[in-house]
Order: C-alpha cells, then sequence, then structure tokens
C-alpha cells in the first residue's frame, strides 16, 4: 500500500475530529463527498491500513496512528486505486524509505532528503539510501527491514 496516499486519505477522514471512525465515515468521505476511493475498495483500504499499522482499531472505531493534523492533502489530490494498493515491495527502496519517514509524522520527505544530503556532503563512500536509512534511525524510525534490503543488495553486487 501507497503509505502516503493512505495518510492523505485517513487525514481527509479525521478532518471531522472525533475519537474514532467508522466503516461509513470512510465510505461516506472518500467514495460519496470526494470520489476518491470506488465504495467497493473501502474494505480493502482500511484492511490495508490496519496491516501497515496507519490505522488501529480501538472498541469498533478506526483511529489513525499518526497525527494527522500535520498531513497537508493538496486540493487536487487524486487517488489511482492501482498505485494505492502497489505492493511497496515493487518500488525503488529510495522511495520506500522516504514514504515511511512521512508516514512516521517525525518528517517530511524533503527534510530527510535534506538531512541525507547534509551527512553525505561530509562522507565520501555512502548513497544517498544509506544516508536516508541513517538519519531515519537517528530519528528512531524502525529501519531495519530496509537494512537487511539494502545488505542483500550491496552483497548480490559484489
Amino acid at each position: 500500500m501507497n503509505k502516503d496516499d493512505a495518510r492523505k486519505l485517513i487525514a481527509i477522514v479525521a478532518a471531522k475530529k472525533l475519537e474514532g471512525y467508522t466503516k461509513n465515515d470512510f465510505l461516506t468521505s472518500l467514495s460519496f463527498k470526494r470520489a476518491l476511493i470506488p465504495p467497493d475498495l473501502i474494505d480493502r483500504f482500511i484492511e490495508g491500513c490496519l496491516k501497515d499499522k496507519l490505522l488501529v482499531e480501538k472498541n469498533g472505531k478506526y483511529v489513525p496512528n499518526f497525527n494527522s493534523d500535520g498531513v497537508i492533502v493538496p486540493l487536487d489530490f487524486t487517488v489511482d486505486p492501482d498505485r494505492l494498493f502497489m505492493d511497496s515491495g515493487e518500488r525503488p527502496l529510495i522511495d520506500r524509505l522516504l514514504d515511511t519517514a512521512a508516514s512516521s509524522g517525525r518528517m517530511t520527505k524533503k527534510e530527510a532528503i535534506v538531512r541525507a544530503k547534509e551527512l553525505i556532503k561530509n562522507m565520501r563512500y555512502i548513497d544517498i539510501e544509506t544516508a536516508i536509512i541513517t538519519v531515519l534511525s537517528d530519528n528512531n524510525i524502525d529501519v531495519r527491514q530496509f537494512v537487511l534490503e539494502k545488505e542483500k543488495n550491496i552483497l548480490r553486487n559484489q
């Protein structure tokens, strides 16, 4: 699942400032009011968000697992269902790292890139992916899966 788009969709629903949201809240906001997701994909969207821990279930309602107030949703925001439900393993590592940074709520994609470039400027033998992994790790964002993937890529290329 594309976590960046999913966070924006959750933020649209969370604009109501309730304690939790039902499936009908997602259906009404995302399918009927905004026409962003077809109604038949709402269940799949909620399941994907629960799996990716963007939503948690409390007392039969869904609650965002991040600060939705900090998510900026452009007025012209649209969703491509194929892109939204794309397996994250199909996307380049750097895109997934930046999505992780943004979905953590601790930093934006731009902020992660700026910090990584500052780190690279003083280092000679690291690439941008390694720098972003370092920046995320320094900000207490779980990067274990990316470290393992990066190690496998390095070993494969030797």
